[in-house]
């Protein structure tokens, strides 16, 4: 009982960090199920109502190369805090909103805010821990964010049946308030520079992460990821539909599996460290994880595909969370740049990736376009795992 007491008095740094990119996971995905409600309340299209969606992903992903620099020069725990607060600000103005243009307006500065959010807690989580245990700390805080992700989306519509949008809003800015308050206790100031941060300063910090060969391979490969995850994601409704096999119902089910499979690797990577070491589980992870794709090729029931995704989900997160722990080795003192520049790049590949498959639908045809893309998982965890394998990491402390 003394314990409990002191953890909620005093609740850990990763904790709190943690709290934080769930409240920025809840932010980011709440929205999506509510257009159909966005469109009546404001008396809009649903077109129109839908591009809440997308002003909010767009910032989040072009902040990136600008709040990386920002935080390894200012602080991150400074960004962090700032970041946080405005994110209680957006979702406020997104309660009250009047009109749909104020609405996209508040989802806007809400992606800058939750694109220094999410990248900043993992770059501290990597300042906070060794290199010997910040896979493992990197997982717990993963798997906190997917939590959100796979959840407020199925959390908000099945509310939105006895709730207003609004009222989803209210409920999602309270556990954003107590992040706010609890990183504003904890994430610290680093010392203020003399002068404010120059082009050059930004110019050197990015000079000095892409001097690390290694860099290059880990955008790379999580550009690529985006890509052809994402980029099938989308259409599995679509299949399902043009197969008389369900729709958006047993697609969210088979995406939701997607979700679950991340959720029980990062909830047991401390576990499958013990038995495979990274490269291992990168070469390993990329040869399975092409299963989701490959497997829509086939004329299947439903359910196996929520089992072949569900599948796919470990062994995604068995490569990307690999990449996470290579990035968060890229170079201390552009952590932050480093963390950045990666969910630049692969929200960059999420953006991609559903265009090039409709592109793909109308030229090489679906089959074609899952082979390509489940190809491409495929040779991702082998192709890194045998550059990382060969090329000396950095010194860590």
């Amino acid at each position: 009982m003394v314990s409990r007491i002191r953890f909620l008095r005093s609740p850990s740094p990763l904790f709190i960090f943690c709290l934080a990119a769930l409240s920025a996971a809840m932010a980011n995905r709440a929205m999506d199920p509510l257009v159909s409600e966005l469109a009546r309340d404001f008396n809009v299209t649903v077109t129109m109502a839908a591009g809440v969606i997308s002003i909010y992903a767009l910032p989040y992903a072009f902040a990136q190369p600008v709040l990386g620099p920002i935080g390894d020069y200012y602080g991150k725990g400074r960004l962090l805090r700032i970041c946080q607060w405005m994110q209680c600000l957006c979702l406020l103005v997104v309660i009250v909103s009047p009109t749909i243009g104020i609405l996209m307006a508040a989802r806007f500065f809400g992606g800058i805010a939750s694109g220094g959010i999410m990248p900043t807690g993992m770059a501290l989580v990597g300042d906070r821990y060794a290199a010997h245990e910040r896979q493992q700390k990197i997982g717990v805080y993963v798997s906190v964010a997917l939590i959100g992700y796979t959840l407020s989306t199925a959390a908000a519509g099945i509310l939105a049946e006895y709730l207003s949008w609004r009222m989803i809003f209210v409920i999602t800015l309270v556990p954003a308030v107590i992040a706010a308050l609890l990183v504003s206790r904890v994430a610290e100031n680093a010392p203020k520079p003399d002068k404010p941060i120059q082009v050059s300063d930004v110019i050197a910090g990015y000079k000095t992460l892409f001097s690390n060969p290694r860099a290059k391979f880990c955008y790379i490969a999580v550009f690529l990821e985006g890509l052809a995850v994402w980029g099938t994601l989308p259409f599995i409704s679509p299949i399902l539909e043009q197969r008389g096999q369900g729709g958006p119902g047993e697609a969210g089910l088979i995406i939701t599996g997607f979700g679950i499979g991340g959720l029980l690797f990062t909830a047991t990577v401390k576990h499958w460290l013990k038995i495979m070491l990274p490269y291992q589980l990168m070469f390993i992870g990329g040869l399975v994880n092409a299963i989701g794709p490959l497997s829509l090729i086939w004329d299947l029931d439903w359910h196996w595909f929520a089992l072949t995704f569900g599948v796919s989900g470990i062994a995604f997160m068995m490569v990307h969370n690999s990449l996470q722990a290579e990035v968060a080795s890229l170079g201390a003192s552009v952590r932050g740049l480093a963390f950045s520049m990666h969910s630049c790049w692969l929200f960059v590949g999420h953006s991609i990736g559903p265009l090039l498959f409709s592109i793909g639908l109308t030229t090489i045809g679906q089959s074609s376009m899952l082979a390509i893309y489940g190809i491409v998982l495929a040779l991702i965890g082998p192709a890194v795992s045998f550059f990382f394998s060969r090329t000396a990491r950095p010194v860590e402390p």
